[in-house]
């Protein structure tokens, strides 16, 4: 599976089907476009920090402590989490509509809302 593809698609839906959620990333020339390079490296970027929450599920909140603090000072929408996390579903299930079967659908629900939750921890 191509991490950074399925998340570079996921930002794309994202940006096109919410498309306020672009007005931080001026510089993007094509937010719709998933090979854009400016979502193509926000894409690593979410890539990276996923990929860590992953190796260590235990301690989430910890891991995605300083992004939060980061996302509040840039003004981010805490819902903009929850809307990637469900453009993320949409991607994994047409990558494999054959294995992304109701187990697999509830425990990426179940992830992604534990990073969105992370994410939005230190609002205030």
């Amino acid at each position: 599976m191509d991490k950074k593809a399925i998340t570079a698609q996921a930002l794309a839906r994202v940006y096109t089907v919410y498309p306020w959620t672009t007005r931080l990333f001026t510089s993007f020339q094509n937010h719709n476009d998933a090979l854009d390079p400016g979502v193509q490296a926000h894409a690593e970027k979410v890539q990276s920090a996923l990929s860590e929450a992953v190796a260590d599920l235990k301690n989430v909140e910890t891991t995605f402590s300083k992004l939060s603090s980061d996302h509040q000072k840039f003004g981010v929408d805490t819902q903009n989490f929850k809307l990637l996390g469900q453009a993320f579903i949409v991607e994994l299930a047409l990558r494999d509509k054959m294995a992304f079967g109701p187990k697999e659908h509830a425990a990426a629900y179940k992830f992604f809302r534990l990073v969105a939750e992370a994410l939005a921890s230190n609002y205030h």
